[in-house]
């Protein structure tokens, strides 16, 4: 070290800058890397539950597409009348080669017996105590997935699994308004799966992306993960979605691995309400991020190239400042001994003149600007009408004093201050009287307390004393809250009229009833309301079984600000 120290000072600029860029280069490339893969971490977040709303909205305009259909078609006075059962088998068997979806329809009589099917699938067969007619006689019926009990023999499994169908049914009514049966329709829950594989094919960052269709009960419907389909499924993710929210986060899936998630429900369209399903779309996370260490990896090392490029421009150019910046080094050296009382001009580039006159400016202001500091500070820390300190001055305060009490063993008073009845001296007399009240206020609360203790004007007539007490905290602040009501309800004389004002006090002692200034200043604002509820003009000290009500609604009828 010492050996570096004694090289010239061209070669210690060079080194030290050459350092500083290097670190301040892998810095930001860390911070630049991090955000950068943050941003791309929620774009992708979005787009999968992006992918989630649309696969759901597809979903229930799907349904609510086809529960239309099946209602208009019930309205056909071919089916409502249940006369010709030919001509019905033949609407139905052309129904379901026109829309594939619609698996099986069929006509019930009213004792739930089907008289006419799609290719005359369970025709004669009784289903009255099938969900389809149960519910389906009673009104506009739809069920959610379930697998097809009596029709399994009859359609060819989906994927190597039985096939399932989600339920519409609606009942039939003659034109005398007399039920004749129902109308059924089973929709082969195949179609949400072409929606899954199709409609959301994925390009880009979400091309490995995987769709899952889950119901209300949190079984799995439907998902590119057969394993899963039909297990019962819990997960962060799917809490949101059941709670109708809609957006993506990293959960944990069954297996352990992690998939960055995104949730919505589908939650019905137009005046279709919906099944409670839950769509979720996933994308492993080092899938979904690995665009993200590809960045990091080039920002380093292009930042580490950078970083040797300066490097060697920085050695280059300090040959053109080293020699003035050392010659005023020296000579701020020499004003430190007291040699010289100004700083010698230097020649040099423009920016060095520069620096030069600034540093000898700066250097004759210093002087003049302690003393404004000090002036600045005083402003910063006290309230502009009344001189008292504010709410810096009370943070600033209570740190200290609430650790001198903890040194000492000894206790603290925190006085919420706030005069009774205030609004109408400003509503009669004006502005200008209330800030004569005001001031006097504040003159006479520094009277009362000792030298130490500190007073706060928060706003308005809200202000706040903090006292040390030796012993007998309370009893201390009784006899002081005493004394500032005494001096407070003594006549106030503005613009030649006597005014006549009354104060309420709360008061929080530390440490039994607090331990930090928020929660005291809470506690003494509790009392303070209840003072106001006794009749105002006296004080409270806090105890447990005072209420909390919302106060401050209550109190701004009683606050005037100036």
């Amino acid at each position: 070290m010492n050996k570096l120290l004694q090289v010239g000072i061209r070669v210690q600029v060079a080194l030290a800058t050459a350092l500083l860029l290097v670190g301040l280069t892998v810095l930001m490339s860390f911070v630049i890397g991090k955000r950068s893969g943050a941003d791309l971490q929620t774009q992708i977040g979005l787009g999968v539950s992006d992918i989630a709303r649309q696969m759901a909205d597809e979903l229930d305009r799907t349904m609510w597409t086809h529960r239309g259909e099946v209602s208009v078609l019930s309205t056909l006075s071919v089916l409502r009348e249940l006369q010709d059962t030919q001509q019905i088998s033949d609407i139905i068997n052309r129904l379901s080669d026109e829309i594939p979806i619609f698996t099986w329809i069929g006509v019930l009589d009213q004792d739930g017996t089907v008289v006419a099917a799609t290719d005359d699938v369970l025709l004669g067969v009784n289903i009255a105590q099938r969900p389809v007619y149960q519910y389906g006689k009673n009104g506009q019926f739809i069920g959610d997935v379930h697998d097809a009990k009596l029709l399994a023999e009859k359609f060819p499994p989906h994927n190597g699994e039985p096939i399932q169908f989600v339920d519409i049914a609606v009942p039939l009514f003659n034109n005398d308004d007399q039920f004749t049966g129902v109308f059924a329709t089973h929709l082969s829950w195949e179609w949400a799966d072409n929606v899954r594989k199709t409609l959301f094919a994925g390009q880009g960052i979400h091309g490995d992306v995987e769709i899952f269709v889950i119901s209300e009960e949190g079984t799995v419907l439907l998902g590119a993960d057969t394993a899963l389909v039909g297990s019962s499924l819990e997960l962060d993710a799917l809490e949101q979605a059941q709670q109708n929210n809609i957006g993506w986060k990293i959960s944990k899936w069954p297996g352990g691995a992690e998939y960055l998630t995104g949730f919505a429900p589908a939650d019905g369209h137009l005046d279709y309400a919906g099944l409670n399903w839950s769509i979720l779309v996933r994308q492993p996370v080092d899938e979904a991020l690995e665009p993200v260490h590809v960045l990091r990896r080039d920002i380093m090392a292009w930042g580490l190239l950078l970083s040797i490029i300066f490097s060697v421009i920085a050695w280059w150019g300090a040959g053109f400042f080293v020699g003035p910046i050392g010659h005023m080094a020296r000579s701020i050296e020499e004003m430190k001994r007291g040699e010289i009382d100004r700083l010698p001009d230097v020649d040099g580039a423009r920016e060095i003149k520069i620096l030069s006159n600034s540093l000898q400016s700066l250097l004759a202001k210093l002087t003049e600007k302690d003393a404004a500091l000090g002036q600045m500070e005083h402003i910063a820390h006290h309230d502009n009408l009344t001189g008292l300190g504010n709410r810096l001055a009370l943070d600033v305060y209570s740190e200290h004093a609430l650790a001198r009490a903890d040194r000492q063993k000894s206790q603290l008073a925190v006085m919420m201050l706030d005069l009774d009845d205030f609004k109408p001296i400003n509503d009669e007399f004006g502005h200008a009287a209330g800030d004569d009240v005001l001031r006097e206020v504040a003159q006479r609360l520094r009277h009362c307390v000792r030298g130490d203790d500190l007073v706060v004007r928060l706003g308005g007539d809200e202000m706040v004393v903090v006292c040390h007490m030796e012993n007998s905290a309370a009893a201390e602040a009784s006899v002081l809250a005493e004394r500032i009501l005494n001096a407070i309800q003594m006549p106030f004389i503005t613009g030649g009229t006597h005014v006549s004002i009354h104060m309420s006090i709360g008061i929080a002692l530390y440490p039994t009833q607090g331990r930090t200034i928020d929660v005291l200043l809470d506690k003494a604002d509790n009392a303070l309301y209840a003072a106001k509820s006794k009749g105002k003009n006296c004080f409270v000290l806090y105890s447990d079984d005072i209420a909390q009500p919302d106060r401050r609604s209550s109190l701004t009828q009683e606050r005037g600000f100036s």
